[in-house]
């Protein structure tokens, strides 16, 4: 291997698809460009397992009895992975045998992330529609870009990527398929969206440029049973599915404010508020409280036999 040789691993989660798993994991091993390849899978009740024995020799297979879901499945896959770089590849989708080798041939030091353009393939027509992410149209030919081209297309035309079009570096997944128990709340959530959005994201606050190919180099499957498809047959869920994905852009705004401006925070989670002093004074008829006054910071409460009469409200100085 020459000396900047870059290791990269394909991650391929998985989940009940086996009738479409074999040509994910075949376009994997078909990279012109050695790549170590995992797949993750939880809770395949299906023939998955058995499809897999065929490629032990191959790669690397992850199963778990339960279904411990979708993300901690990514996040198992890519902590498996022994690589700086890595694609994360749906069991729907397949790759074209150069994404590999053309994706990473941009990643450098000012680069976060690399993608190509795709083509949608409808899975029950055989119909194929071409350059789904118009990335001459949005950017320009084949080349490397400053951020902002691409910030500018997702915050006001939701311009969206999916991580099987993108090469990330390991660390950026990681960050953005976990973030702990924050305590803020930006409206929205819903299955499997969000993390995969915000590995983007993360890219633009974390380095200068990224890089895009103008060539067809993913094919996306198309059916019924792709949580954006389904979305799109039922309001409600489409309503859930936006309301993530501008939560998550409000996340990535927040932090964009938050690196320029440490103090922001303040503003975004309350101060934890200090115990209120309470004063009680009683009137007592034979040693029973008769009358019971309760004063706190900015309150009063009588009571009668214990029973709350009058509620008094004071203002603070």
């Amino acid at each position: 291997m020459p000396k900047n040789f870059k290791k990269v691993s394909i991650v391929i989660p998985t989940f009940n698809r086996a009738n479409l798993l074999t040509k994910t994991i075949e376009s994997a091993l078909a990279q012109t460009y050695p790549c170590e390849i995992i797949v993750c899978d939880h809770g395949s009740s299906d023939e998955t397992p058995v499809i897999m024995n065929k490629y032990k020799d191959k790669l690397i297979y992850i199963r778990r009895e339960k279904d411990l879901g979708m993300h901690f499945c990514w996040l198992e896959g890519v902590l498996n992975a022994s690589s700086e770089f890595v694609h994360i590849h749906y069991d729907d989708d397949y790759m074209e045998p150069t994404f590999i080798e053309k994706t990473i041939e941009y990643m450098n030091d000012d680069i976060g992330m690399v993608f190509s353009d795709a083509k949608l393939l409808n899975l029950k027509t055989g119909k194929f529609f071409h350059k789904c992410l118009e990335i001459s149209q949005k950017f320009g030919p084949t080349g490397i870009y400053d951020n902002d081209k691409l910030e500018f297309e997702i915050f006001n035309h939701s311009y969206m990527l999916s991580p099987a079009v993108c090469l990330y570096r390991k660390k950026d997944i990681i960050d953005a398929l976990y973030q702990g128990d924050l305590p803020l709340d930006f409206g929205g959530t819903y299955k499997g969206v969000g993390p995969d959005h915000f590995m983007t994201l993360i890219c633009l606050l974390r380095y200068k440029k990224f890089a895009c190919i103008d060539e067809e180099l993913v094919v996306f499957g198309a059916h019924d049973n792709s949580i954006t498809i389904d979305a799109q047959h039922n309001k409600q869920k489409l309503t859930k599915l936006e309301n993530a994905y501008n939560a998550i852009r409000r996340f990535y705004n927040f932090f964009k404010l938050y690196k320029n401006n440490p103090s922001i925070i303040e503003q975004f989670i309350p101060a934890p508020q200090t115990p209120q002093t309470k004063i009680y004074k009683y009137v007592l008829l034979l040693g029973i409280p008769f009358i019971k006054v309760r004063i706190s910071e900015n309150m009063k409460k009588i009571y009668l036999f214990g029973i709350p009469v009058i509620i008094l409200k004071t203002k603070r100085k």
